[in-house]
């Protein structure tokens, strides 16, 4: 699934009037919904949506770990001990 920045919000009470469309729609796409004017909007979207965002945060604090292990060891082999003690 890939995201890119909603354009269009929804209204609640659009939202409300159209619930079962929309929940189809987040499985494909995140849904905007907008309260009231000023105040900050909900984002609706797929269990399965929200798994792979969370999958795909771990693996980039994994990863931005790891190059921080490998720059403080200048390379060399790093004992697993100390990879799993540092998270």
């Amino acid at each position: 699934m890939n995201f890119t920045k909603i354009q269009k919000t929804v209204g609640v009470s659009d939202f409300r009037a159209s619930i079962p469309a929309y929940l189809k729609q987040a499985k494909e796409n995140p849904v905007i919904i907008s309260a009231n004017r000023g105040e900050d909007p909900f984002v609706l979207l797929s269990a399965d949506a929200y798994n792979k965002l969370v999958e795909a945060r771990e693996l980039e604090i994994d990863s931005r770990e790891l190059a921080k292990l490998i720059k403080e060891d200048n390379g060399k082999e790093i004992p697993w001990e100390k990879i799993r003690r540092s998270k």
